[in-house]
């Protein structure tokens, strides 16, 4: 009867496995942020690797690097918005993984279900950044959410700028869309 037991619960634990046996586990090795003035931008890889048991980390920074206040415009979240990672530069339309913040949870113009099933709405949010001040987010990449392992590009999810900006003293806002190279390998299982 012992051995019964023991098979049987053998056999759940398998099966309640078999799900996670055939997932793909994937690291991050390396993110290269290209951009330009009047900011200083970067992204700093907090956890390396999007496994079964959590998601891998990427931390956004945004530095105004200017002599002066820069107003910051986006929908969703500020400063940064509804990001994703896209396979290519060229990528359009709804192809890509959405890097997850829980500031989607606690915003009012957010409408969030499930990493798969988002919207927002065209509400425009505008903060002033002082001069010399920073401002970070962390965001999650899910490994269900990575196709394969090679480069791919963070792009602002429903505009590929992530933000757009402007002085103080004027209205024409310009375009921020830094270019941000994710490298993405098969993670080694030990």
């Amino acid at each position: 009867m012992r051995r019964r037991a023991l098979l049987a619960a053998a056999g759940a634990s398998m099966a309640s496995l078999a799900g996670c046996l055939g997932a793909s586990e994937y690291t991050i090795t390396d993110v290269e942020v290209t951009s330009s003035a009047p900011f200083e931008f970067d992204v700093t890889i907090t956890e390396p690797d999007a496994v079964i048991e959590h998601p891998a980390l990427l931390e956004f920074e945004l530095t105004n690097r200017g002599d002066r206040p820069l107003r910051v415009r986006n929908t969703g979240v500020w400063p940064f918005g509804l990001l994703k990672l896209v396979p290519s530069l060229d990528t359009e339309g709804p192809a890509g993984a959405l890097l997850w913040t829980e500031q989607y949870e606690a915003s009012e113009h957010v409408d969030i279900e499930s990493r798969r099933n988002y919207g927002t709405d065209s509400t425009s949010l505008v903060q002033a950044l002082e001069s010399g001040e920073r401002v970070s987010e962390t965001y999650e990449l899910h490994g269900d959410g990575i196709r394969e392992a090679d480069t791919a590009y963070v792009r602002g999810e429903f505009e590929s700028p992530i933000f757009e900006y402007t002085r103080n003293d004027t209205d024409e806002w310009r375009s921020f869309s830094p270019e941000i190279a994710v490298t993405i390998v098969t993670k080694r299982l030990l």
